[in-house]
């Protein structure tokens, strides 16, 4: 009989490959990332996080974001609400430009034995430099939706996981459509009772785009609680 683990990354495996196998990636990057977070109540907790980003195949400086943000426990363990703000240098290769975020979020979590399930739907709002560039639309509104799956391996200290993420515009000229997917497939090492080390490869996808493009990342982040 198949242990439940062996199962779990037999699906991991089936559905990258899936993806990587009807995939013409276009370009290779890197993703590297510190997150710190603290609990400032039983049911609030914040954090800030960092994130460099490389892309035409690591030689290349893509973004840096800086970010805030404050989740709310409405049902304990069950569903939360969550605050965002995002701070980007962003490169548009001609030029640099500074962008802001804010987001709001609601994540379902539900867990069956060693599994954990996360759904989170987010909408958000992305500010960009009009003296930069010409936008027709600004802000740009988003809608994601992430379905997250994690494995708890009894006794160890490594959580496989994986995911999958939709995005939709919600004021671009087309209307509302879907033009872009993410997959991640990855593991988080718990290497003491306050870090975290997280590896992950990240597949994005442009789809019902006039140039669609897509990219493969290698990611490293180091998570911190307080």
């Amino acid at each position: 009989m198949i242990k439940p683990c062996q199962r779990f990354l037999f699906l991991l495996i089936a559905l990258f490959a899936s993806v990587f196998m009807h995939a013409q990636t276009s370009d290779a990057g890197a993703i590297g990332s510190v997150d710190i977070s603290t609990d400032i109540s039983p049911l609030m907790s914040a954090n800030v996080s960092q994130e460099i980003r490389f892309n035409q195949n690591l030689t290349s400086f893509d973004r840096s974001m800086t970010s805030l943000g404050l989740d709310y426990s409405l049902i304990r363990k069950v569903l939360k609400a969550e605050l965002g703000y995002d701070f980007i240098y962003q490169n548009q290769i001609s030029f640099y430009e500074f962008r802001h975020r804010a987001s709001f979020a609601l994540a379902a979590q539900y867990k069956l034995d060693s599994y954990s399930f996360q759904l989170k739907t987010k909408a958000q709002s992305t500010w960009r430099d009009e003296s930069r560039g010409d936008y027709k639309f600004n802000p740009k509104y988003v809608w994601r939706n992430k379905l997250e799956c994690t494995y708890t391996i009894f006794g160890s200290p490594v959580k496989p996981f994986v995911s999958g993420e939709v995005f939709c515009p919600l004021n671009g000229g087309n209307g509302f459509y879907m033009n872009g997917y993410r997959a991640i497939i990855g593991a988080k090492y718990r290497t003491s009772a306050h870090t975290t080390l997280e590896f992950m490869i990240r597949y994005d996808q442009d789809i019902q785009q006039s140039n669609p493009k897509s990219i493969v990342y290698g990611g490293f982040g180091w998570n911190y609680t307080l």
